[in-house]
């Protein structure tokens, strides 16, 4: 069975538009306009929206840069590598959606793009209510050195490190990673240089402070992140999730009326 691919999307805002518009109109036209093409969502197994918190969330480690301009992430899993070209491919997507990404997002490739495998790392509830929960994306690069291989097992270990750390598990609700696929993208994709994405989610954007300050974190997982990835090049984002569509698990999934509340 093909394994499915995750297409991630860390977007930037369009000149112009407010925070509080590009969330809105993201959230309120661009989702359900994607997912009322069926000749383009066809293709499309799940399809996750993950939207910036209009106020800075503290308690990162110190050596987390910033992901800004980022305002967060779009998750669109497919079937399959091949499936790819003929969803991006559809002439509904030239001709709608395209057009319509144009009127929030920014086109001059600020933009950060990866085509992933997600690695379930811990997940205690299988159909997981995830809108409205937080979620820290925290974007890697390899460390220098190693091959493919070695990297992605190397990134792996630190988060099932984490979660062997009782108080690290227990803050959280799910933890997983998305690697970067390998080999050669496909024609017309440009993808950045992110390696993969450790995600962590928590109940609440307060949770994070408390799980990065523990001593469980502090003692036995800060110490050997050298170990796994170029600490000197994280960036992290922390953003509140929206499930659009949903085809693996019996999750609420949401259309419209959206649940959204943005704070301006």
């Amino acid at each position: 069975m093909p394994t499915p691919i995750k297409l991630m999307e860390f977007p930037v805002r369009k000149a112009g538009l407010s925070r509080r518009e590009f969330h809105l109109y993201w959230q309120r036209h661009h989702s359900p306009h994607v997912m009322n093409l069926t000749g383009f969502s066809q293709y499309i197994r799940k399809y996750m929206s993950a939207h910036v918190y209009p106020e800075e969330v503290g308690g990162l480690p110190r050596h987390y840069g910033s992901a800004e301009p980022f305002e967060g992430a779009s998750e669109l899993w497919l079937g399959s590598v091949g499936d790819i070209g003929d969803c991006l491919g559809s002439p509904l997507y030239g001709e709608l959606i395209q057009p319509d990404e144009a009127r929030f997002l920014r086109q001059d490739g600020s933009a950060a793009l990866i085509l992933a495998t997600e690695e379930t790392i811990y997940a205690p509830e299988a159909d997981l209510a995830e809108s409205g929960l937080t979620k820290l994306f925290v974007l890697m690069k390899s460390r220098g050195g190693l091959s493919w291989d070695d990297s992605h097992s190397a990134i792996s270990d630190h988060a099932r490190r984490i979660v062997e750390q009782t108080e690290l598990r227990q803050r959280l609700r799910k933890l997983t990673v998305s690697h970067k696929i390998a080999g050669p993208s496909p024609d017309g994709f440009e993808l950045a240089d992110i390696d993969a994405a450790l995600e962590l989610w928590f109940d609440g954007p307060g949770e994070v402070a408390g799980f990065f300050g523990s001593p469980a974190y502090l003692e036995h997982v800060a110490p050997r992140e050298e170990e796994a990835f170029d600490v000197f090049s994280v960036r992290a984002l922390v953003a509140r999730l929206q499930v659009i569509h949903d085809e693996f698990s019996f999750q609420p999934t949401t259309m419209q009326p959206f649940g959204f509340r943005w704070r301006p």
